[in-house]
């Protein structure tokens, strides 16, 4: 890379940085019940992510609240007391993510909001978005290396095992797991 396109790049992630750390910034100032790692990036609209009492988000992290794609509803709402874990990747990708009170997301755990379209004879990057985001319940937990896929819609209390993948309607207290993530089992009161 000659020295201008390297101060170029250097000056763009600069200003990348900046950009994020007001915004998580703002976040912090909007809620100041929540914890929010320093380490968590902040991209997109601040003010379209809507925090609970107690929330906690640790880094590092990401929360995308972004529109594209065609798509202009993005919306990130984490209910209270909730708690993501590290690396956790949260895009709403033009659509809301709605994630109730009193959840636990653990590592690694990556929910989008829509999908690039596939038609062949287009370039996927550039074929428009689709899906209508993504509902968690309350009282939920999504264990390590899980991926909730755009339209998914997973029911309070379910329980959603290591390394599945998270597609359509997820019954109330529902214990799943694979990929795709099938029912095993049922939370029974106890």
């Amino acid at each position: 890379m000659n020295p201008l396109g390297l101060a170029r790049s250097i000056a763009r992630d600069v200003l990348a940085g900046l950009k994020e750390s007001r915004a998580r910034f703002a976040l912090l100032a909007a809620y100041p019940t929540a914890v929010i790692g320093r380490d968590v990036r902040v991209i997109g609209d601040a003010s379209r992510i809507i925090l609970g009492e107690g929330v906690a988000v640790f880094g590092p992290s990401s929360l995308v609240v972004t529109d594209g794609g065609g798509l202009t509803g993005s919306r990130l709402e984490i209910g209270a007391h909730t708690y993501v874990g590290e690396f956790a990747n949260l895009r709403t990708a033009g659509t809301p993510i709605t994630i109730g009170a009193h959840c636990l997301l653990a590592q690694n755990v990556t929910i989008v909001g829509s999908n690039h379209g596939t038609r062949a004879g287009t370039r996927i990057v550039d074929q428009p978005w689709s899906g209508d985001g993504v509902e968690v319940g309350d009282d939920v937990w999504i264990a390590s290396n899980t991926i909730v896929v755009a339209g998914a819609r997973i029911g309070s209390g379910a329980v959603i095992a290591a390394n599945s993948v998270v597609r359509g309607v997820v019954p109330p207290n529902a214990i799943m797991a694979g990929s795709p993530a099938r029912q095993v089992g049922e939370r029974q009161a106890g």
